[in-house]
């Protein structure tokens, strides 16, 4: 893919994933695990799968972030673009 009027290809955007803790008292930032992923679809699949892999997930449809469950707390997972 090419850019208007350029010669250069367009790199897509990469896209990062985050995941922050959700707790009402205190609010963290989310941390980053994983980033330079090229592909939307890959992001994507990749925070389903590490959703998946708890046996308490879901997608929350409001935010369109998927969440999972430990012994401790519930977490959103999501992807961002850089």
């Amino acid at each position: 893919m090419k850019g208007i009027g350029s010669t250069q290809p367009v790199k897509p955007m990469p896209h990062s994933i985050f995941i922050r803790e959700r707790k009402a008292e205190t609010t963290r930032p989310p941390e980053l695990i994983a980033y330079d992923i090229d592909s939307v679809s890959l992001a994507n699949r990749l925070v389903r799968r590490l959703a998946k892999s708890f046996r308490a997930n879901g997608h929350d449809p409001e935010t369109g972030r998927r969440w999972f469950r430990t012994k401790r707390s519930v977490f959103d997972i999501y992807r961002w673009q850089q």
